[in-house]
């Protein structure tokens, strides 16, 4: 017999109790654990400051204490412990409101009080809310708390106006030095008033500039006051300027046969030497003297007023530098003729007889001298220039080639007689006695109305031609005698050079008289046949060898009736001027003594080099001292 089969039977209602009691187990698990979670969030959120919550206008809702301090720092409190910038002057100086005044911003009580004024409602309730998303919000504003030392900026101003106040600096002058020393104004700090600034710009953040409230006192620099200072300047500074003057010197002639400090041939042995006509001396010749002319030292002068206005002018801009003055110059007077006159006049009063000399400057058209210069004289072989003349005349300005050196044969250091004779005779259609009557007419046309040459010259030869008619004019011891066949003034010898000098220059009395004969080539041309003359024992010993010397010397020869006759007229083309001299010597004499003569030419040539060059005068070698050789290598 099969057995029969047990089943166990469970009741529905036991089951579904054992399964409702596992759910609620599951349910339960999990809602403890949703809530602990939401309990702690909520618990952190509590840690936070409040939301709305403000502290000086910064939001720090929803940040912990140590965010809402850094926060509170960087934005409040940082800009406020900035330094203030003071201006004193063009001087900035620096002012910590920590250091200096003693500033404090509490930023720790400020968030301390914003998180002790957070969060104060009923916490399940405010949990009920944070579960449903939603938070409580505190309109609530921390405001900004700060303090300082209001006195402290007082002290510390102290400190500054002793440092940089100032009292100002009066105007000073330094004779020694010169120099003006300009005043400099003073400072006062109003401590105050700059202390009451600081403490309003302490609580502005944005503003931490303040320009210090200075008082400034300027120095007395009025006009007057400076025009009396440098009033002390001029006794030191203004010197009148030294006037020019003349002085003699004498210099050495060695034995080696030159002047000292020039090149000198060597000669051995003591300079002696024997002259003709000086008297019969016969000894050492040791020196020999100059006259020359120095120009006057310039003086100075302070001009008071000019300086102050530069003055005024300087301190009204604020300058404050010392001013150096130096005095203006004052040139001294210009070397005239009234320098000059005193020793020329005392050198030809030293001749015996009657001197003639006329000294005009052709550049300024200045006489400088005359004297006796209308006295009718022997005109020699100085009348020769005007035979050139009327050779040139005739010629209508061009001359052939025998005629040049003719001219130069005549007015050359030979003074050819014969050359002069042979002209006149072309002139006078082989007559000389017709062309010297020519030369006359042209001559006196021209305005030399005492000119004249009546007869050829005297040739001692004979057989050469000539057989002149001599005769004196006597008019006394007092009066020079002349040759009546033969003269013409001094003044008139100097016209007649001088129209030749103008004639180069396309002006004068030659050039328009005979415009298309006379021209400037031309007249340059009859100025180099004078300066062809190389006699330079007179006018010319005087003056360097290499300065041009356009001129005509004359002799009246030996023995005359109407005593001795000397005489040179010409033109100096020197670098300081351009001069022309006639001068002349009579005396009632045989024969002048060269050693009268000669000196006296030389010494009046080379004074009145001097006078015109100044600056590189001339010592003249005396015509005993042997020309020193050019060293050749």
């Amino acid at each position: 017999m099969r057995g029969v089969e047990e089943r166990s039977v469970v009741k529905p209602g036991r089951v579904i109790l054992v399964v409702l009691s596992l759910v609620l187990l599951v349910a339960g698990g999990i809602g403890w654990t949703q809530y602990r979670r939401a309990r702690d969030a909520y618990d952190a959120y509590r840690t936070l400051i409040q939301q709305g919550v403000k502290i000086a206008g910064v939001n720090v809702g929803w940040n912990t204490p140590e965010e809402a301090r850094e926060k509170i720092w960087q934005r409040v409190a940082e800009p406020y412990y900035r330094d203030l910038t003071l201006n004193y002057q063009a001087d900035v100086l620096a002012l910590s409101p920590a250091e200096d005044l003693g500033l404090e911003i509490p930023v720790d009580e400020m968030v301390a009080e914003a998180v002790a004024a957070s969060h104060q409602y009923d916490y399940w309730e405010g949990f009920q809310a944070w579960i449903q998303g939603e938070a409580f919000v505190l309109d609530m504003e921390v405001p900004l708390e700060m303090s300082f030392d209001e006195t402290a900026a007082a002290r510390h101003l102290q400190e500054i106006a002793q440092a940089h106040d100032a009292a100002p600096t009066q105007p000073m002058i330094d004779v020694q030095k010169l120099t003006f020393y300009p005043g400099r104004p003073g400072y006062r700090l109003d401590v105050a008033q700059a202390a009451s600034m600081i403490n309003e710009q302490v609580p502005l953040a944005r503003r931490r500039e303040v320009e210090l409230p200075i008082s400034v006192t300027e120095p007395d620099q009025s006009r007057a006051r400076i025009e009396s200072m440098l009033s002390t300047l001029g006794p030191v500074m203004e010197r009148e300027p030294t006037l020019p003057y003349y002085y003699t010197a004498t210099m050495p002639i060695s034995t080696a046969g030159g002047i000292e400090g020039t090149p000198t041939v060597d000669y051995s042995g003591p300079l002696t030497w024997t002259f003709p006509h000086f008297a019969g001396y016969t000894g050492p010749l040791t020196e020999t003297t100059g006259l020359f002319f120095a120009e006057g030292d310039p003086g100075y002068t302070f001009n008071v007023t000019r300086a102050t206005t530069q003055v005024d002018l300087y301190v009204r801009a604020g300058m404050t530098e010392p001013i150096r003055f130096e005095p203006d110059l004052v040139p001294p007077p210009p070397i005239t003729k009234d320098l000059l006159l005193p020793p020329l006049k005392a050198r030809l009063a030293q001749f015996p007889g009657v001197t003639s000399i006329l000294v005009k400057n052709l550049d300024t058209n200045e006489t400088i001298y005359e004297s006796n210069m209308d006295y009718v004289l022997s005109g020699m072989s100085l009348v020769k220039v005007g035979i050139m003349v009327e050779v040139y005349r005739a010629g209508e300005g061009v001359v052939d080639e025998e005629s040049h050196q003719l001219l130069l044969s005549m007015l050359g250091s030979n003074s050819s007689n014969p050359a002069a004779n042979f002209l006149m005779a072309s002139l006078g259609g082989g007559s000389a006695y017709q062309g010297a009557a020519r030369v006359t007419r042209t001559m006196q046309g021209l305005g030399l109305s005492n000119f004249r040459i009546c007869a050829p010259y005297v040739i001692p030869d004979a057989s050469l031609g000539g057989g002149q008619l001599i005769w004196a004019a006597w008019q006394g011891a007092s009066v020079p005698r002349y040759d009546r066949c033969i003269r013409a003034t001094p003044r008139e010898m100097a016209d007649l050079i001088e129209m030749i000098y103008r004639c180069t220059e396309d002006k004068g009395t030659l050039r328009k008289a005979y415009p298309g004969i006379f021209t400037p080539a031309v007249c340059e041309e009859m100025i180099e046949v004078m300066a062809a003359n190389d006699l330079r024992n007179l006018l010319g010993a005087g003056i360097p060898p290499d300065v041009k010397l356009a001129h005509k010397h004359g002799y009246s020869g030996y023995d005359q009736p109407w005593g001795d006759t000397r005489a040179e007229v010409g033109i100096v083309y020197s670098p300081g001027a351009n001069w022309l001299i006639s001068f002349y010597i009579w005396q009632d004499t045989p024969w002048i003594n060269f050693a009268i003569n000669q000196p006296l030419y030389r010494d009046v040539s080379n004074m009145l080099y001097n006078y015109f060059n100044p600056q590189d005068p001339f010592w003249p070698r005396p015509p005993w001292v042997p020309t020193p050789e050019v060293d050749t290598g």
